[in-house]
């Protein structure tokens, strides 16, 4: 009965989490930066307005991964960032070279002393598979890398098919390890 109660209690937690993000976003144009910021470089959370937007460049954001099927705004209004469009279906796992397309451009923009937004529209599977993706190519195991996505953005929810796709992932860059990775901060 005890740990039913706890169950119980640790979703609502989530939940309003989850809920307070999305009233924060909707006034504030982006997600907090406590339900948001996964390292000192690295970023993820739900679609922003064209407040947030420059909300995000304010923060020093300097790249932004975009894994929604279709992008909100035309790509004239993310002058000043470096942007990537990996167009995935909601509820679907991208392909391993989007995955490790994304994981190149994060990684050669953090390298480059940038910072990068990852987002999907609501923050809770294709932006943190792209995130865990990254974090994977930098040598992190799945587990660790879901870890410390789920540590910040406790409501988080891939599916079945999204972790599947990065467990695959982890196996490729076991296989084929990068040349120089980056510890995240």
């Amino acid at each position: 009965m005890l740990t039913k109660i706890k169950s119980i209690i640790i979703l609502l937690v989530i939940f309003w989490q989850k809920m307070w993000d999305n009233i924060y976003r909707f006034f504030n144009g982006v997600p907090t930066l406590k339900r948001s910021r996964i390292t000192a470089n690295l970023f993820l959370g739900s679609q922003y307005s064209l407040i947030g937007l420059q909300k995000l460049k304010a923060l020093g954001i300097t790249a932004i991964v975009n894994m929604r099927e279709h992008p909100a705004f035309a790509e004239s209004k993310y002058e000043g960032f470096h942007y990537l469009h990996l167009p995935t279906k909601d509820n679907t796992p991208p392909p391993l070279e989007t995955l490790i397309k994304g994981a190149e451009f994060v990684t050669h923009e953090i390298k480059a002393g940038g910072k990068v937004y990852i987002h999907c529209r609501q923050g809770l599977g294709r932006g943190p598979t792209m995130t865990i993706a990254y974090l994977i190519s930098t040598g992190l195991t799945y587990d660790a890398a879901f870890a410390l996505v789920k540590k910040v953005r406790s409501f988080i929810n891939p599916r079945s098919s999204q972790i599947a796709q990065l467990k695959a992932l982890e196996q490729y860059y076991q296989e084929h390890p990068q040349p120089a990775s980056i510890t995240p901060k």
